[in-house]
């Protein structure tokens, strides 16, 4: 081979190598290296410092499943609420820009020779030796006969009793939706697992590597190297990959190499050719990058020259509403003021609002105060007619709306645990010191403070304010685990009435915290600086 002929080797880059404490010969540094960060600047930060990134929770950052806590096991606390937990896995998990997390993939390029040489400087203007890179993101495509799922929940279920044993618990009742990431994200107990349960692993067939195209059938995913009508493999989709510059702070030896980072997609608006989303939560993926180079001049007949890395880990993507990626992201909303709308209503209308247009036919009159009878209205009107509403008519409707349901919901339901993620500031402290003093005292539950207000009872009053339902304390206490068990004080129903009060308080909240970040080493190139 000569020198212009050789390919290329894409490791991780050397900083990750310097933190694993191992070289880019090591098996270790075959995989390019995913990047976190907190903020839409990060290509920004990226390449003033390849190494500043945040580091990987191993609680957060990892794929997990909820299975019911079982019946019985004593709770206390906010927990006391929580129907379900969460059971963690090795796979990792990538959140959606929405929740303020942003991902980039990092890979260094090394000459295909005895030592894996540096590339060297490039010419100005082009890229390392006129070397190109790209990079493909791939899926884990899983199908589980309807014939088999018995097989497949028995193994779900088998790997989920392993992964709660140590934390004392059993394996719930998993869904149909679980069973392929359950079965195959905990990568570190698969040998033995494969051992203890070959019989039903025998019945399923391998996972199909899946490319995502776009060609003349439309957008649509297909397993690797699917050749088209035209003998030639399908058009596999290339997202984009750029050379890092050399940081200032590096020293003349540091511009040899050659660092390469893309953006990693974790949310995309194209769906295939059925309409289904081309990301989603459901799957597992992975990016392999490729380095390209073009024939030579004369030889543009040839193919170009390809060398690839291997896949990054596997990671899932997290959903748009995943608990844990949503509380990295507030939003505020500062209602209307009803006095300032009040006065505004004595002048005369602006140009602004919300002009809504109903067509001839449309219309759907509303008479009187009480709810339409079934078949008592039809669509009406004989002309386009435009009604601008103020826009703040809106939301006040709105909210009133979803105050109203809040409770409702959460009553009819039984679902307690809504209660624990609500919370208003600035927070009646009289009140939640009442409560907690009263619910503090022997015998003192939420049918005992259905009788007051009286000395030293505040009242149920003063609960129902704080749950934004008028009413609610007196449902709630003819209810589990609220209502006693049996006449006369019960603990139990005591305690539960005091978390219900203590997760109500927000000063008990978590505060936020910086997310901890990388070490960065220094560039043994520059002599440990």
């Amino acid at each position: 081979m000569t020198a212009a002929a050789h390919g290329f080797q894409l490791r991780a880059p050397w900083y990750v190598c310097e933190r694993g404490g191992f070289d880019r010969f090591d098996p270790r540094a075959a995989a390019p290296a995913l990047q976190k960060y907190d903020a839409p600047d990060f290509v920004a930060r990226l390449t003033a410092d390849p190494r500043a990134s945040l580091a990987f929770d191993p609680v957060e950052d990892v794929y997990a499943y909820p299975v019911p806590v079982p019946a019985g096991q004593a709770r206390r606390g906010r927990l006391r609420f929580a129907t379900h937990t969460m059971v963690a896995t090795p796979l990792r998990k990538l959140y959606q820009p929405g929740h303020h997390r942003f991902y980039a993939v990092v890979v260094e390029l090394f000459c295909d020779r005895p030592g894996l040489p540096r590339p060297g400087l490039p010419r100005p203007g082009a890229a390392a030796e006129g070397v190109q890179l790209r990079m493909v993101l791939r899926r884990q495509q899983r199908t589980v006969p309807t014939s088999e799922r018995a097989a497949v929940r028995r193994l779900a279920r088998a790997l989920t009793t392993d992964l709660l044993a140590a934390r004392g618990a059993a394996a719930g009742r998993l869904t149909d939706r679980d069973l392929p990431n359950v079965l195959w994200a905990d990568l570190a107990y698969r040998a033995r697992f494969e051992a203890e349960h070959g019989d039903l692993l025998a019945a399923l067939g391998p996972p199909v590597e899946q490319s995502w195209t776009t060609g003349p059938k439309g957008p649509h995913w297909v397993p690797t190297g699917t050749v088209g009508a035209d003998g030639r493999p399908e058009p596999e989709q290339e997202l984009p990959m750029w050379r890092i510059p050399t940081p200032a702070w590096e020293c003349e030896r540091a511009a040899t190499r050659s660092l390469w980072f893309g953006l990693v997609p974790t949310l995309s608006g194209e769906h295939d050719d059925q309409g289904a989303p081309k990301l989603d939560d459901q799957h597992v993926y992975e990016l392999r990058c490729v380095a390209r180079r073009p024939p030579a001049p004369g030889h543009e007949h040839c193919p170009p020259q390809e060398s690839w890395s291997a896949g990054t880990e596997p990671f899932s993507l997290a959903a748009f509403y995943d608990p844990e990626g949503t509380k990295n992201h507030k939003v505020s909303i500062t209602m209307p003021d009803l006095r300032a709308l009040a006065a505004r209503a004595g002048r005369p209308a602006g140009p602004g609002g919300v002009a809504v247009t109903t067509p001839p036919g449309s219309q759907l009159p509303v008479t009187g105060g009480d709810i339409p009878k079934p078949g008592s209205g039809t669509p009406g009107g004989t002309d386009f007619r435009i009604c601008t509403f103020a826009l703040e008519l809106f939301m006040i409707v709105a909210f009133f709306l979803f105050s109203l349901f809040l409770p409702i919901v959460v009553l009819a339901f039984q679902l307690w645990w809504l209660l624990a993620l609500r919370f208003c500031l600035p927070p009646d402290l009289v009140a939640l010191g009442a409560l907690q003093a009263y619910l503090s005292a022997p015998g003192h539950d939420l049918a005992t403070l259905l009788t007051g207000p009286g000395p030293g009872n505040p009242g149920p009053g003063r609960l129902d304010d704080l749950l934004g339902a008028p009413g609610a304390t007196a449902t709630m206490a003819a209810r589990a685990p609220f209502k006693p068990s049996a006449p006369g004080a019960d603990p139990e129903a005591q305690a539960a009435a005091a978390d219900l009060v203590a997760a109500l308080d927000p000063t008990t909240g978590a505060t936020g915290s910086p997310p901890p970040v990388e070490s960065s080493p220094p560039d043994p190139l520059c002599g440990g600086r």
